[in-house]
């Protein structure tokens, strides 16, 4: 079988491991996600980042004003509102009392007792955007890291692939100079984001030692699974354990 099957294969395999049909509509966290995982798509095209920064941290704000270009100050606004109004949602704590602290590389945690939950279960969550949309993962059973990434034109594709992608990767297809092997590479970036993420790392560690083929970085397993945000995106999730199931919503 060809790269190009493979690839198509492999997409119809995870879709079947998501629950069926598209994202549909959600406007509040059916309750905790136990052993499942929670997938939020949040479009943020359509918003502006007024009417919420009330909600946001003194620390958020900050870094929205350091944004140079207007569009990405609204769009990182935005997708923390939603973020602090998905994980109210699951805490039941109004979303500006919401505390969040951050890792030595960047990722976002909720500072322990501003969550309310007691001695409630661990809670984990990840966010990601580009361009105009946001994905925000939301589970219970380990660490987890969300990638979402537009698929755009690359100035030197064939360099990046030598790059950043392991010698096994770059063997899935031939034509990594080409615009058609785009989708696939930032596919298979996704997914090298979404691990280092989960394993608090950010991008401090070089792209070609996260191996997505086997889901591993420096000798510790990843489960990891493809996402399909919409027409011109792609993105994945890594999580410390495999959950039960996936499940997915868009925002309202």
């Amino acid at each position: 079988m060809d790269a190009h099957r493979r690839s198509s294969v492999h997409a119809r395999l995870v879709r079947r491991l998501l629950n069926g049909g598209d994202w549909p509509a959600g406007t509040h966290p059916p309750g905790l996600p136990g052993s499942d995982l929670h997938v939020w798509r949040i479009d943020l095209s359509a918003c502006d980042g007024s009417g919420g920064d009330a909600l946001l941290s003194p620390d958020e704000r900050a870094r929205a004003e350091r944004l140079v270009n207007a569009k990405a100050r609204a769009r990182f606004r935005c997708a923390r509102i939603a973020l602090r109004r998905l994980l109210s949602g699951y805490m039941r704590v109004p979303p500006g009392k919401l505390a969040l602290e951050y890792g030595e590389h960047g990722k976002p945690r909720l500072l322990r007792g501003s969550d309310g939950a007691g001695d409630a279960p661990p809670f984990f969550f990840n966010l990601s955007h580009s361009g105009g949309l946001a994905l925000c993962a939301v589970g219970q059973i380990g660490e987890i890291g969300v990638d979402i990434e537009r698929i755009r034109p690359l100035s030197y594709p064939g360099d990046l692939a030598r790059d950043h992608l392991s010698p096994e990767e770059r063997r899935l297809r031939s034509d990594w100079e080409t615009p058609a092997a785009r989708p696939e590479f930032f596919r298979i970036w996704a997914r090298k984001e979404s691990i280092l993420k989960a394993a608090g790392l950010g991008l401090s560690r070089p792209l070609g030692r996260v191996d997505t083929i086997r889901g591993e970085l420096d000798g510790r397993s990843w489960w990891l699974i493809d996402l399909f945000p919409g027409e011109g995106f792609t993105g994945a999730v890594a999580c410390a354990r495999r959950p039960e199931t996936v499940r997915r919503w868009s925002w309202r």
